[in-house]
């Protein structure tokens, strides 16, 4: 699927997954979800005629400078969770993303950055550093394996263990199937914000 489907499932499943109980969880479901959604696809090039990964990267770096902005004027407390960590773990988790994130650069599309493997070191990585971003970035890998299983190419959940993959050969990646996913996926945000917002508010009262 392409990259803005990704991302408003992953926002979606992330949010539906955490249950945000304050605003600041339901910043960093959002942020934790986009970013899942365009780590899977780090080895896709953007080229003249598909802009797709570009965009979706854009838009991510867009939501999460919006989280680390608000967060900074709000004062929510995101910024002294990172703050708080021992410099040892953020080394660690820096390091652990570096690495997974170069070799998945470098492999072939629907291989390495498409597997079971791969989510869990990305997901530990940023467990280092904050611990918060962890379940909504392996929330998403695992949304966007799923419904990459959807379409025509397989995808490797075992690799390196078993390279031959699955899919269901009932959509393509960028036809109508993907545009229902997509607009499937951002009412549910909306809506699950909405939802999450109107518990974190009843309960304030």
């Amino acid at each position: 699927m392409m990259s803005k489907t990704h991302i408003t499932v992953g926002i979606a499943a992330a949010l539906a997954s955490c249950r945000p109980s304050d605003y600041a969880g339901i910043l960093v479901s959002v942020t934790g979800g986009a970013i899942g959604g365009i780590l899977c696809d780090i080895e896709c090039k953007s080229t003249p005629q598909c802009r797709d990964a570009l965009t979706g990267r854009i838009i991510v770096v867009g939501i999460t400078g919006a989280m680390l902005l608000v967060d900074g004027f709000l004062k929510m407390g995101i910024w002294n969770w990172i703050m708080s960590r021992e410099v040892m773990y953020i080394i660690m988790g820096t390091i652990v993303l570096l690495v997974t994130c170069i070799i998945g650069r470098r492999s072939e599309h629907r291989t390495f950055t498409h597997s079971l493997l791969y989510i869990v070191l990305i997901a530990v990585g940023f467990f280092c550093i904050l611990p918060e971003l962890a379940l909504p970035v392996l929330v998403e890998g695992l949304s966007h394996l799923t419904i990459d299983t959807l379409n025509k190419k397989p995808v490797p959940w075992l690799y390196p263990l078993r390279k031959t993959g699955i899919c269901f050969r009932l959509c393509y990646a960028s036809k109508t199937g993907n545009y229902i996913l997509m607009w499937l996926g951002l009412i549910a945000s909306i809506m699950l914000i909405g939802w999450r917002i109107i518990i974190i508010n009843s309960t304030i009262l």
